[in-house]
């Protein structure tokens, strides 16, 4: 295996707390959770979260000690890079050096694979780089023609090999990158849930308006309208609380009918041809994952976070990095273009959960930690106005869970980046038919995004306050029989 750098550079949000140590601690935890674990630490495909705990951590800035005990309490679970079971591996393992140029899409969606592609994609970012190893692999023709579907894979497995891949980009950092097309490689998916991207339609620009819109194309909002208003995508019935996501992927294929029926919706998504056309774009990924994954509850019932959606946040953090990695407008386009797919089917998947835009307003815009509060001193100026992203990070950062800081990390740089917008600024608020696209969407502003971050400790718990470790939903909650049962 090439020697590659495990050096890491600032991450987007580069919260205060930073140190020699810490920055120390996370690069060597990083190389050994890169050279000792699989990507799966599961027989059926549950992924290793290690690197990308470590690495949210250290960007909110927690402390050595903390990123250490991280590490030691997540290795435990994770199996060996060579699965060996009582040191001895499988016999059908190939060894790094075996897969190369000539072959190496033969062995794609094989995950016992794994170590021996992190060794070829090591190679290949030692001698191209970042960026131009992640073109050829990911994004080129030859990446994708022949069943390889290297964009596809990318976004399989709920999109954690686009999380890895991010992270690596993100942080500049070279053994994560290897990592995250390595594990994209060994991910299958389900050919028949997308359509080739030859099928999409470039639309004509928007006729002028005093409302955002994006610049060509409907609103990723307008397609969840749509979405919503299609009856050939009512979700299959009856509502089974017991189905695995493959299940329910099984009954949404049955029939073809609703593949048909979101083909017709989706194929007019068009990113754009210009750098701020992709820009908007992916503005409009990042709230609408938000919306869907915080603004899916029902009115007067304890607040729910779907795990699934869930994901659809946290890989709207880390697509900005992997569609950044290239200046080729073509590719970013294709790659956009596959997540909507991505996105529309687990929408569908859980039930068709149905955004509720005042609901998520009406959660605080002040949240703060239900115990432990230090009583300000009277002459304190402000007493009740503090910043409550501080306790949210403290919150997130204690989490056992590596879901929680992830999570926060998109919200913070959401907030960072669109926090200051105005009721009705949001891109899609309306139709072009001059309506809301969805009841309420008009009211949402930047206050949203700390909103949602409230919402996420009081439901996972706040922690480093004493509040006990909560739940992510799995019910599928878009069902109204999901929410028979008592909070």
């Amino acid at each position: 295996m090439s020697k590659l750098s495990n050096r890491i550079k600032k991450g987007l949000l580069n919260i205060p707390g930073a140190t020699p140590e810490s920055k120390a601690t996370t690069e060597r935890l990083l190389k050994l959770d890169h050279e000792s674990h699989h990507c799966f630490f599961t027989n059926v495909g549950f992924h290793n979260h290690l690197s990308h705990h470590l690495l949210a951590a250290y960007d909110l800035g927690a402390p050595a000690e903390l990123i250490q005990a991280i590490y030691d309490d997540e290795a435990k679970v994770q199996r060996p890079i060579d699965l060996k079971t009582n040191g001895v591996p499988p016999e059908d393992v190939p060894k790094p050096g075996v897969i190369n140029d000539s072959n190496w899409t033969e062995w794609l969606g094989n995950h016992k694979a794994y170590w021996a592609f992190v060794t070829f994609f090591s190679d290949k970012v030692k001698a191209l780089g970042i960026q131009k190893t992640v073109e050829e692999f990911v994004y080129s023709p030859k990446a994708n023609g022949n069943n390889a579907d290297m964009l596809i894979r990318v976004c399989a497995g709920l999109l954690h090999p686009l999380i890895q891949l991010g992270h690596g980009i993100e942080f500049e950092c070279e053994i994560e990158t290897a990592a995250g097309l390595a594990q994209a490689a060994v991910h299958n998916f389900s050919r028949e849930s997308y359509f080739p991207l030859n099928d999409f339609v470039d639309s004509e620009k928007p006729a002028a308006s005093k409302e955002r819109q994006p610049q060509s194309g409907p609103s990723i909002l307008l397609l969840l309208r749509q979405i919503y208003d299609d009856n050939d995508l009512i979700p299959p019935l009856p509502y089974d609380p017991d189905a695995f996501i493959n299940q329910r992927r099984v009954a949404f294929l049955e029939g073809g009918h609703r593949l048909v029926a979101l083909k017709r919706i989706l194929q007019h998504f068009d990113p754009g041809h210009t750098k701020v056309a992709i820009e908007e774009c992916l503005e409009e990924v990042m709230i609408s994952a938000i919306l869907l994954a915080f603004g899916t509850g029902k009115p007067n019932r304890k607040p729910r976070i779907d795990f699934f959606l869930m994901h659809l946040v946290t890989g709207s953090l880390f697509i900005q990095s992997v569609v950044r990695v290239t200046d080729n407008i073509e590719y970013q386009r294709a790659l956009l273009r596959i997540y909507i797919q991505l996105m529309a089917e687990t929408i569908i998947l859980r039930g068709r959960p149905r955004i509720d835009p005042a609901l998520l307003m009406t959660y605080t815009a002040n949240p703060l930690p239900p115990t432990g509060l230090v009583k300000a001193h009277p002459e304190a100026i402000g007493p009740e106005n503090r910043n409550p992203w501080l306790a949210l990070i403290e919150s997130s950062l204690n989490a056992s869970d590596a879901h929680v800081p992830k999570t926060l990390r998109t919200l913070i740089y959401a907030s960072r980046n669109w926090g200051t917008l105005n009721k009705g600024e949001i891109i899609g608020t309306w139709g072009p038919d001059g309506q809301e696209t969805h009841k309420g969407i008009s009211g949402v502003d930047g206050t949203v995004f700390i909103r949602a971050a409230g919402m996420l400790l009081d439901t996972l718990g706040w922690v480093a306050h004493g509040q006990k470790p909560g739940q992510w939903d799995r019910s599928a909650l878009g069902w109204d029989d999901a929410w028979k049962n008592e909070d």
